[in-house]
């Protein structure tokens, strides 16, 4: 696949975690850890750029992030919430690489995202009429959710604990704007939802 110059990619994993009670980001899952799957599978699209934002056990993991040579970027503000992170990946990205012209957002603790279903939300927002695609899941609609430059300054003016899901909610009109991922609700936030999904994962094989 060639190489999306006019893609960005921001990983969100700024979280305090603090029903985990450690960085749930770093958790082992499929011989790496989330965070590392996350980055493969941003890579699975072959983006311009990837940037990681970072908060809450920001030592540990830019240690990690180094470790694995994964870019990353310190989001001050991460405890005003996922907004920020967001508005803090996409100035970022269009500091280092301004002729960016659609971003995909995509969080650390979705396991049960893979590459075939981003590449069914690239292939909408290039040939559908859209400038948005989401993920549905749920009966409702969140990321991963890719947007056109015409959302950036929707993006950069975001507030609050939500992150991008009140615009992604405005914005679903047609089928083209979103993706059904059946297990996408899936997310790890305490130490049973991780136990749970590793079990899941023994009884699968």
């Amino acid at each position: 696949m060639e190489r999306d110059n006019q893609l960005g990619i921001i990983i969100l994993a700024a979280g305090k975690a603090s029903r985990m009670g450690k960085p749930k980001a770093l958790l082992a899952y499929k011989n790496h850890s989330f965070l590392l799957n996350t980055v493969h599978l941003a890579q699975s699209v072959n983006p311009k750029a990837t940037i990681t934002v970072l908060g809450h056990y920001f030592e540990q993991m830019s240690a990690y992030c180094k470790q694995y040579d994964i870019p990353y970027v310190l989001n001050a503000e991460y405890e005003k919430g996922m907004s920020t992170s967001i508005r803090c990946g996409l100035h970022q990205l269009l500091c280092q690489f301004p002729s960016l012209n659609k971003i995909l957002i995509l969080l650390a603790d979705q396991p049960k995202i893979d590459p075939t279903h981003l590449s069914k939300m690239m292939y909408n927002l290039d040939n559908e009429p859209v400038k948005m695609v989401c993920t549905s899941y749920s009966g409702t609609y969140g990321v991963p959710a890719i947007f056109k430059q015409d959302y950036f300054n929707d993006l950069l003016s975001l507030e609050g604990e939500k992150g991008a899901k009140d615009l992604i909610q405005k914005q679903v009109s047609c089928k083209q704007n979103t993706v059904l991922c059946e297990e996408g609700h899936i997310d790890i936030d305490t130490p049973d939802d991780y136990n749970q999904l590793i079990q899941r994962e023994k009884y699968s094989l």
